[in-house]
């Protein structure tokens, strides 16, 4: 079951001496081995704690003591910020392009791959999509490809220097970029111009774990892949900075040409959804230029009876594009 032996010289290798198995989830070990399976076609072995800890590299003999590794902490820890309080992440979405004004923000904990999957949340709820209508086809996409900044929070996790500590993984979103900057510059023998052929792991059980449930590639292909991703959604690629302490990635968005993105495939079919003339027309109205209905203004405008008004707006509201802002005579309909 192990991934590696271990490498005192690394950081995620090494043991914390005032922690015990106790402190790690036989739950979260479960979890993982799971998700391997799933994903790479690895047999689940029988599990024995707390042996089964030391073979996955989460604990270590340390003068004649099985204690938990900082990698087997930050991985299966049942609450590893009370340990390595740095390894949270911080998130925020500001208002405009400076961190004057706060929208939203979280400090994220828990384990790496509960830390990575919130963190993505965070971001989808804090920026946007954008849809239009074309006739009777309506089209959307995401400001951002999601895949890439994915990537970018998955190398930061694996990649960032935990030995600094008060130093935390910040996302920041903007509404013209997000930055991810992670603590710890680039490793040695790595630099900007060799960034995406050279391949240095300073956490190399991090990177297994996170390797075996497909959160990273050991290759060193994310840099490419986020470069790909962002110039096939229409978006400039990444910028990279080493920062000396800090190794910083943005994304820089489509700012007022988000509809632009819109691709023609991935269409979908309002004929086929049931959609008639007179609601694709107010869908286009509501989307594409933010306009709202009431019963009353529909039926001015389209010379239908309240009943037929009703059908269809209501009709509208269960295609989970259109919401409802007011109530009884005073209610409005426009786009989500």
């Amino acid at each position: 079951m192990n991934t590696s032996q271990p490498h005192l010289t690394t950081f995620d290798h090494q043991p914390l001496p005032h922690a015990t198995c106790v402190d790690l989830s036989e739950e979260r070990v479960q979890w993982f081995l799971q998700q391997r399976a799933q994903k790479r076609g690895v047999p689940i072995p029988a599990l024995h704690f707390p042996e089964a800890f030391s073979e996955l590299g989460a604990a270590i003999e340390h003068e004649g003591k099985l204690l938990p590794t900082c990698g087997g902490m930050l991985f299966f820890g049942r609450n590893p910020q009370a340990w390595l309080p740095h390894s949270q992440i911080r998130v925020a979405r500001f208002q405009g392009t400076t961190t004057t004004h706060f929208i939203d923000r979280a400090d994220l904990q828990g384990t790496l791959p509960e830390m990575i999957d919130a963190a993505e949340q965070f971001i989808r709820r804090n920026t946007r999509t954008a849809a239009k209508v074309v006739g009777f086809r309506r089209r959307e996409v995401a400001e951002y490809p999601f895949e890439a900044i994915r990537e970018a929070i998955c190398n930061a996790v694996c990649h960032r220097d935990y030995q600094l500590a008060g130093a935390e993984i910040r996302i920041m979103i903007f509404s013209d970029r997000i930055e991810i900057n992670s603590p710890g510059g680039l490793p040695p023998g790595v630099n900007l111009a060799n960034l995406e052929r050279t391949h240095v792991l300073r956490n190399p059980l991090l990177a297994n774990y996170l390797y075996d449930i497909f959160y990273i590639e050991k290759w060193g292909t994310g840099i490419a892949r986020m470069k790909t991703l962002m110039s096939e959604h229409g978006l400039a690629e990444p910028k990279f900075e080493d920062l000396g302490e800090f190794f910083a990635v943005t994304f820089y968005g489509p700012g007022e040409r988000i509809l632009e993105l819109i691709p023609e495939e991935g269409v979908t079919d309002l004929k086929a959804m049931g959609v008639n003339e007179r609601q694709a027309e107010a869908l286009a109205k509501m989307i594409n230029e933010g306009h709202e209905f009431t019963n009353t203004s529909y039926r001015e405008l389209f010379n239908v009876s309240k009943n037929t008004a009703t059908r269809d707006l209501q009709a509208l509201l269960e295609t989970s594009w259109v919401k409802t802002v007011g109530v009884g005579k005073g209610t409005r309909y426009g786009a989500k």
